[in-house]
Parts: C-alpha cells; sequence; structure tokens
C-alpha cells in the first residue's frame, strides 16, 4: 500500500505549513541519522511510522485528517519525528534521498512547491490545508479560521473529550514561535474555542447521562481551564497595543455572550468573563464602556431569556475592582444569592487582608443576613470561615461570634473547631453543654488536648453525661456511667480537688442508693470498695 501523488503532495503541504522550519529542520536531521526504524502507508490513508529517540516513539499521520496526527513522544504538538517519518516514506517510495531533499526544501519555501495539474488532484476541503491568518489576523479571524478547519470536530466527542486535545495541540503549535503578548491571545482564543467545542459536545449527551458525562467531560478541560486562567492572569493591558487590546475585548465579548445565557452549561463562562474584567478593568477607558453595556444590557427588554442575575453580578464585580463597594453591594443584593456567592467570599477576604474592617463588617452584615434566611450545613461553610478568620484578626468585636452561635447548630462543628484554636476552652465547654454533646461523642484528641491544659471545663460535661448514662436505668447505661466516673475522679485529681471528688461520689451514691444494679456496676468498676 502507498500514497498517491496528490495524496502525498497534500501532505507534504500540511507538514510545511503547520510545522515550524526549526522542527522541520530537526526531523530532517532525525531521518538522516537513521532514527527512523520503519514508514509505511495504510489503507485509511494514514501514514505510520517508528522513531528511535531517547525512546521508541510510535508516529500516525492522518492525510485525510491532519489536526488528528500523533506521536507519543512528550512534545505537545506536531514534531520532529512526524516530519523525520514523512522524510522516510518519501525517499523509500518515491525515488530516495534526492527525493526526500527536495521535498524538504519545498517545505522550507527554498524551492517553488510542486503544482498539482488536475483539478481533480486538489485536496479535499477537510483535508486541513486552509491557510490560516497568521499573526496579523484579528481574533475574528482566527475564530473563523478555526470554525472552518475544526468545527465539526465535537461531532465526535459524544462519550469523551479526547478527539479535541490534538486539535488544541495543533492550534497553539501555529503560533509556538510568536512574540509572548501574541501567542497568549492566540492560545487563550484556541482554549476558549476547544471549550466552545466542549459545550457543544455535551448538549448531544441525553437527560438521563448527563450527569456522568459533565464529570468526564470537567475532567478532562481541567487543564484546559487551569491554563487559560493562567494565561489570562499574565495578561499586561497597560503594553498592549490596539490590535491586542481588540483581541482581548473580543474574547471577553466571547465568555460574556456565553455567561448571559439562561440555559445550564458545561463551563463557568462568567468567571472566565470577569477573570478578562479584573485584568482589563485597570483601563479608565474599557471599564466605562464595559459598565455602560452592561447597564444597556440590563435596560434593555430582552427578546429571549436571558441571566439577569449575571449582569448583576459583573455590574457589582466592576464596581468592586474600582473600590466603590457600596454601589458593588447594591448590585449583588438584586442579583440571586446562592448564584453569586461564590464570587463575594473572595472579595471579603481581600478586605479583611487589607485591613479595610469597615467595609469588611458591611460586606459580613450583608452576606449574614442572606446565609441565616437559608442555612444549612452546606451553605455557611465559606461564611463561617471568614468569621473565624476576623475572630482571629479582631477578637474585641463581638459580632464575629454573634454570627457563629445565631447559626447554631449548622455551625457547631466550625465553631468547636474554632474555639479550640483560639484555645477558648470555657467557650468551647459551655458549647458542648449547650449542644447537649457528650463527652463519649467528642473526639479522643480533642478532649486529651483540653483535659491537660484547662480540665475544669470537662468537669460540667461529664457531670451532665453521668446523669444522662444512669437515666437511662439499664445496664447499659448504668457502665457508660461507671467509665466516665473514672475519667471524671482523674480529672478531679489533675485538678487537684480530691475532696470535691470524694463529696461529689458521696452525693451520688445517696442518691442513688435504690438503684441495685447501678451499685453492682459501681462495684465492678471499683469505684465502690
Amino acid at each position: 500500500m502507498s500514497f498517491d501523488t496528490k495524496l502525498l503532495a497534500a501532505l507534504e503541504q500540511q507538514l510545511g505549513q503547520y510545522i515550524p522550519a526549526s522542527i522541520l529542520k530537526r526531523g530532517w536531521s532525525y531521518y538522516q541519522g537513521g532514527h527512523v526504524q520503519s514508514s509505511q502507508a495504510t489503507v485509511h490513508q494514514t501514514l505510520m511510522g517508528v522513531v528511535r529517540g531517547g525512546d521508541l516513539y510510535a508516529v500516525v499521520i492522518d492525510a485525510d485528517h491532519f489536526h488528528y496526527s500523533t506521536c507519543t513522544c512528550p512534545y505537545d504538538g506536531l514534531c520532529k519525528h512526524m516530519a523525520a517519518v514523512f522524510f522516510h516514506y518519501y525517499a523509500e517510495a518515491y525515488g530516495g534521498e534526492r527525493s526526500a531533499e527536495q521535498a524538504y526544501f519545498r517545505m522550507l519555501g527554498l524551492t517553488p512547491a510542486r503544482t498539482i495539474v488536475s483539478q481533480e488532484a486538489a485536496p479535499a476541503p477537510d483535508a486541513g490545508i486552509l491557510r490560516h491568518p497568521g499573526e496579523e489576523g484579528t481574533a475574528e479571524e482566527w475564530r473563523e479560521w478555526m470554525e472552518a478547519e475544526y468545527g465539526e470536530t465535537w461531532r465526535k466527542c459524544r462519550h469523551s473529550l479526547h478527539a479535541l486535545q490534538p486539535v488544541l495541540s495543533a492550534l497553539k503549535g501555529l503560533s509556538r514561535d510568536w512574540e509572548k503578548p501574541l501567542q497568549r491571545l492566540h492560545w487563550s482564543t484556541a482554549i476558549i474555542f476547544i471549550m466552545e467545542q466542549s459545550e457543544r459536545a455535551i448538549t448531544t449527551v441525553d437527560s438521563f447521562s448527563r450527569y456522568y458525562h459533565e464529570m468526564s467531560f470537567l475532567r478532562m478541560a481541567e487543564p484546559w481551564v487551569e491554563h487559560v486562567y493562567t494565561l489570562i492572569s499574565e495578561l499586561e493591558p497597560e503594553s498592549m497595543s490596539e490590535s491586542e487590546l481588540a483581541w482581548s475585548r473580543s474574547l471577553t465579548e466571547i465568555a460574556k455572550e456565553r455567561a448571559i445565557r439562561p440555559e445550564r452549561q458545561l463551563f463557568e463562562w462568567d468567571t472566565l468573563y470577569l477573570a478578562f474584567c479584573e485584568k482589563l478593568s485597570q483601563l479608565k477607558e474599557w471599564y466605562r464602556q464595559e459598565k455602560l453595556a452592561l447597564l444597556e444590557s440590563l435596560n434593555t427588554p430582552a427578546v429571549d431569556e436571558r441571566n439577569d442575575t449575571f449582569l448583576y453580578a459583573a455590574l457589582g464585580m466592576l464596581a468592586y475592582f474600582e473600590g466603590d463597594d457600596e454601589h458593588a453591594i447594591s448590585y449583588f443584593s438584586q442579583a440571586a444569592f446562592e448564584r453569586v456567592q461564590k464570587l463575594i467570599y473572595p472579595c471579603v477576604a481581600q478586605r479583611m487582608e487589607a485591613g479595610n474592617w469597615e467595609w469588611a463588617e458591611r460586606w459580613m452584615a450583608f452576606l449574614y443576613e442572606r446565609v441565616y434566611s437559608n442555612r444549612n450545613a452546606r451553605n455557611i461553610g465559606p461564611f463561617m470561615t471568614l468569621c473565624r478568620r476576623a475572630d482571629e484578626d479582631r477578637p474585641e468585636l463581638p459580632v464575629w461570634t454573634a454570627y457563629m452561635m445565631e447559626l447554631l447548630p449548622y455551625s457547631y462543628a466550625e465553631l468547636s473547631e474554632h474555639w479550640l484554636h483560639m484555645k477558648r476552652y470555657d467557650d468551647w465547654a459551655d458549647l458542648q453543654l449547650f449542644v447537649g454533646v457528650r463527652p463519649e461523642e467528642l473526639d479522643t484528641p480533642e478532649l486529651r488536648e483540653v483535659a491537660k491544659t484547662a480540665p475544669h471545663v470537662l468537669l460540667p460535661l461529664y457531670h451532665q453525661s453521668i446523669e444522662a448514662a444512669i437515666g437511662s436505668r439499664n445496664r447499659q447505661g448504668y457502665r457508660l456511667a461507671v467509665k466516665n466516673l473514672k475519667k471524671l475522679e482523674r480529672l478531679y485529681k489533675t485538678a487537684k480537688e480530691t475532696e470535691k471528688w470524694e463529696s461529689y461520689l458521696a452525693e451520688l451514691l445517696a442518691k442513688y442508693q435504690r438503684l441495685r444494679a447501678l451499685q453492682e456496676e459501681l462495684w465492678k468498676g471499683k469505684i465502690v470498695t
């Protein structure tokens, strides 16, 4: 099996277009050095080969759909091993090394490219050889090109997003040699395009299995999403050229258009939009225009359903970026709290970190009002974290403790841990008594810590537990009472209050002298001798 001339010409053109000259040169050196162990064409118009580098690498070059070509080497994208396999195959099938060398020169642009005479010899439209816009292209031109080249890839992602990985690698490879500022924007565009492809793919999943597909898709897409946030964080708006700023605005508009949609989506487009906003809001004119655009959208009646909560949240965050906390709180108060709370908590944490406690208290009052109205163990966690931090930094303000106490019993675990951390043992013990927690229900390390540092605070806990155990009026309860009596005795001795222990024990024996089963258990436990 061998490629015909028109297919080989198309493959040569694609390799020359998509693989940088520096990598082509290294591939030629690999071929000349004898690193290619085999190369052969298959019936599926695929070129396969094996190259020995630091290890053995398997190469698959798809002549029909070039962007699906792969290599098992660690390099992310089109690599020298692919070029080396092509040169090896060319030499083996079409005239030896001299013929392969001519192809190498054509790919580098040192000699004119081969002309395909017949119309039939032209590569198929989906063969992946459309000329991309290059470094002079705009974001819109690049997105149009990506859509034309790879816009149907999502159809291959019914069960997995793996088909998108080689597409992303190929797209990134096109700007590998660009200047860093422009490369960041191009790579961000490529990742956002892949994310949109993923959104299309998830819509084909039936409602019964959507949850499991979402988990699978998100796990696969996680490194892509992390990378685009890293790229956004590295943007430097104040040193951008006009074309770069226009590119950034275009990406921001894409994220905004996605975020304003009311339907359920795979990715958090609102967070992506706000990441761009946080960077671009350094430019006063951009900030002014974006704020006006959001207000205009909000004041314009919607033709279809839209996510107004996103618009309020975006205005709130823009106000926060500007330092206008009053308007930020006002905008957030008009949004659905359960959908914007994740945006608010970092804002409050930053105000605390900056020592701006006046506004930190205002934010916390705003949060408390909404958390309290829908309190449960799941949604108070972030609020309790902020309360604990505030109480550590400003313990003289009683409002933090008041918030945490008002959220009981849902705040019990966090509050108990907080007071242990703060070494407020009396408050910790009062909390256990208030909630009705018995010593045997507490973690042993916690009890050991308190018993060593402040044994006196545990005495009421054990008294309460002993009375409750005896009140059960059964053998199991009596045995638990004896067990706790032994611990109570040690606590009294540690606190050097032996006389109080003896007095307490005498009163207990007199009070329950008619409970013969209890008396037997006390005797067995050597509490009474």
